[in-house]
């Protein structure tokens, strides 16, 4: 389409002509939308798309991810013969490969990932990756992988594929317009500005590439990825270099090798990247280049000649650098935006475009026609991010970390080091000198866990028991046995007053919040369809007020999920206290034998009893006082003013010298959490998971008088049974440590995965939750009990016990003492 031929009018407009805009519009008029438009500034590819390596990678390091990635391996297979155009794609296989016993465990969990979705794979030793790759030193390996089914495509003719079948299904696609404005109404987008006229639309999505954060500027919308320098060289070609060798992925050596056209191409993501501020690209970059940097590239080059010997003698033909875009978390940038209803973002692909790009174009189309997500994208779902992210200094400081964690070893726990600290709790001093470890959680310096009679509070990673196993397994000892106190000042706390702050919170919540004040209620925030968007506590401070907690992750989400719910004409205001006051939790058998002679209330049950709140004096300060558990013991949550909180954590310190009070960080708050079975969102409970399929139907009040959200479904579903439930496992071999993701199997056969797990230390055994796919018609506790059920950890299977009840405490009996 000439840019002369721009309509005035489309029902979507599509930011951007790489492979993510391009396969979005594909999958539009799949689904049947005709009226869609496609804007790029120059041509298409011209951006990043076009420098791309072409990797078709299946596997992933997530469940999310391996799904995503899976679809693309499918889909370019079929395009040539859909569309008649050249794609380059080829089933050459590919070899990742370890240098390491921890690298090779992590590949082999990965391949079990890979299981759960039928990935055809083999495990490998040193001597068939020789098999696969003559020209690998094997000396080199300790062991990898070939997954046939991989392989590598050429990413220009990919694109013009997927755009030959996106105009054959209707939608337009014009070159050389430039958008230059967002036009919005009500919050809500109503069209683009572009320098050849305005167009009007229902719904913009923004496929911008690295400057996908400049297009979100425009209309309001954070989007915090920063482009880097990403770099590959090609050789002249080589001896015994042909079309059939596997792609080499060497994440040990930071490098990636694939045969093009009889050559070696050589791609990096090294250790630290280096940061590219936009301004220093000329306005109209279009197939641009960057200077070589050999120094930068030196590291990998030397790893890659170290695996691949013949590569010191080849000539280098061609040294490619160009930028792409990177995110804070090394996480893709995609959904709605919070911040202006149907304003789309698919951006911040880590380089991983080509190979994401099919599937992230069909998931979006989705979102888009259905207008909800139809699979779990929470890990990758814009609304995750805070207002801060998008701060230029912040981004390009850790923009130089996101690139080298592409091939970084994905470890359990692994924190952040760059761009830290961006946000501190008001006792982040005084938790320090009593020998925190901190780690970081959206901007948030956490004390996840205290070093031990002076020993240095410094991370090391492992995927079996770290050398800070002991500090965690003390923590959690004394919240089961005695009494600890955590810092938990990062929750997220929101304040929702007005005369109908109750009539809208019954309508946002599952649970019935019209209760009376001082009671506190746990609660899911839910979905049209009855999936959780949001774990929370709500509690009634008075008859027009309510205080809300949330994870501190969760906060920017939760926030704009309330506030977007709420009534057009609603006598309610929502406000975000988070900084506004510190969070101190005493949890444990004697907490109450702890706090009792320092406050002015009394604790008894019958005074102040399980899921109650009450304003306390405690020293100088006034606090409100929640008696809820995340942990399984009695305790309480005290909610301290900010500019109180040291004198109050002094006091507390102090008064549990004597018997013996033990500081206590967030991986024993995980260890506890997940011993007792409580859920966390995102990993537990997400957008396409219900309360019935959870476990958690006592949190939904079918009776309360008015209707809620997601009431509908679940009604539906309460009819005719769940196809999944959430089950608990304890692993029967205490040496076995489970994480995330490892495959349930069930006579043989998987039925599910573990969404979270952690070591127990109570039960002295790793202990996990995950969902397991069963007949609605049949009795889950039946099922359960007749099947022998193991659990898959890198690629071998374990024998676990299985419950519908959590293992510790299932009655709930200890925090209600």
């Amino acid at each position: 389409m000439a840019a002369s031929d721009l309509p005035t009018h489309a029902r979507v407009v599509i930011v951007g002509g790489g492979i993510a805009g391009v396969s979005i519009a594909y999958h539009l008029t799949k689904l049947g939308w005709r009226d869609v438009v496609l804007l790029e500034r120059s041509r298409l590819c011209s951006g990043t798309t076009w420098h791309a390596a072409g990797l078709v990678m299946q596997l992933r390091a997530s469940h999310t991810l391996t799904r995503l990635c899976r679809y693309g391996a499918k889909l370019y297979g079929e395009l040539e013969r859909e569309t008649g155009q050249a794609t380059g794609f080829k089933r050459c296989g590919s070899l990742p490969i370890a240098r390491t016993p921890e690298r090779f465990h992590e590949i082999k969990r990965m391949a079990s990932i890979g299981h759960a979705f039928d990935v055809e794979l083999d495990v490998l030793t040193p001597a068939d990756v020789g098999r696969h790759h003559p020209l690998v030193d094997t000396s080199k390996v300790v062991g990898g992988l070939f997954i046939p089914g991989d392989g590598q495509t050429n990413p220009v003719d990919t694109t013009m594929a997927l755009a030959k079948g996106a105009r054959a299904g209707g939608a337009r696609i014009a070159e050389g317009i430039s958008v230059t404005g967002i036009a919005t109404r009500h919050g809500t987008v109503v069209g683009v500005k572009t320098d050849h006229g305005d167009v009007a639309c229902e719904v913009v999505v923004n496929c911008g590439g690295i400057w996908a954060r400049e297009i979100g500027r425009l209309a309001g919308v954070n989007v915090p990825l920063y482009a880097s320098e990403h770099m590959y060289v090609t050789t002249t070609a080589m001896e015994n270099v042909h079309p059939g060798l596997p792609v080499i992925r060497d994440t040990d050596g930071y490098v990636y090798i694939k045969e093009d056209a009889g050559k070696l191409l050589v791609g990096a993501f090294e250790p630290y990247g280096k940061p590219l501020p936009l301004a220093d690209l000329p306005r109209d970059f279009s197939f641009g280049e960057l200077p070589p940097d050999w120094d930068h590239f030196a590291l990998p080059m030397q790893k890659a000649i170290e695996l691949v010997p013949s590569l010191e003698a080849a000539p280098i033909r061609h040294f490619m650098n160009g930028p792409e875009s990177f995110t804070p978390d090394n996480q893709f940038i995609v959904g709605e935006a919070p911040e202006l209803r149907n304003f789309y973002v698919a951006a911040g692909f880590n380089s991983q475009g080509i190979l994401a790009g099919a599937g992230i174009g069909l998931a979006m189309a989705e979102w888009i026609v259905e207008g909800h997500p139809t699979m779990d994208l929470s890990a990758i779902d814009i609304a995750r991010f805070h207002p801060f992210q998008g701060n230029e200094r912040y981004l390009q400081h850790r923009i130089r970390e996101s690139l080298g964690l592409l091939y970084a070893m994905h470890w359990p726990y692994r924190q952040m080091e760059s761009a830290r600290p961006a946000r501190q709790t008001p006792l982040h001093s005084r938790v320090a000198a009593r020998g925190a470890c901190f780690g970081e959680t959206a901007g948030w310096e956490r004390a996840n866990w205290y070093a031990d009679d002076g020993a240095e509070p410094r991370y090391d990673y492992s995927y079996d028991k770290p050398t800070w196993f002991a500090d965690v397994a003390r923590e959690h000892r004394a919240a089961r046995e005695n009494v600890a106190l955590f810092d938990l000042s990062s929750f997220a706390k929101f304040r929702l007053d007005g005369p109908d702050a109750e009539r809208e919170l019954n309508r946002i919540c599952c649970n019935d919040v019209a209760v009376e004040p001082g009671r506190c209620v746990y609660t899911g925030l839910l979905n049209e369809r009855g999936g959780y968007e949001a774990d929370l506590t709500v509690t009634r401070l008075d008859r027009d007020a309510y205080l809300i907690v949330t994870a501190a992750a969760s906060q920017s989400r939760d926030f704009r999920w309330i506030r977007r719910n709420l009534s057009a004409n609603a006598r309610a205001t929502l406000t975000d206290v988070t900084g506004s006051y510190a969070t101190l939790a005493v949890m444990g058998p004697n907490s109450r034998a702890l706090l009792q002679p320092l406050v002015d209330v009394d604790l008894d049950n019958a005074s102040f009893p399980f899921s109650t709140a009450r304003e306390i004096e405690i020293g100088y300060a006034r606090a409100l006082a929640m008696r809820v558990s995340y942990v399984g013991e009695l305790g309480w949550e005290l909610h301290v003013p900010s500019e109180c909180a040291g004198p109050v954590f002094d006091l507390l310190v102090g008064a549990g010298r004597d018997r013996g009070l033990a500081l206590a960080g967030y991986h024993a708050l995980d260890t506890l959490r997940s011993e007792k079975g409580y859920r966390h969102w995102g990993h537990d409970i997400t957008p396409v998971d219900t309360p019935l399929d959870a476990a958690l139907s006592f949190t939904v009040a079918f009776g309360k008088p008015c209707d809620f959200i997601g009431r509908a479904p679940l009604e539906r579903q309460r009819a005719v049974g769940t196809a999944q439930r959430l089950v608990f496992f304890k692993m029967d071999d205490p040496a076995r440590m489970l994480f995330h993701d490892e495959p349930i199997v069930r006579d043989g056969a998987i039925v599910g995965r573990i969404t979270s797990g952690a070591f127990g230390h109570t039960l002295g055994a790793s202990v996990g939750m995950g969902y397991v796919a069963c007949p609605p018609q049949r009795r889950i506790a039946q099922y359960i009990d007749s099947g022998r059920f193991e659990i898959e950890i890198a690629c071998e299977r374990f024998a676990a016990r299985a419950s519908i009840k959590p293992f510790y405490d299932p009655t709930s009996a200890r925090m209600r003492v």
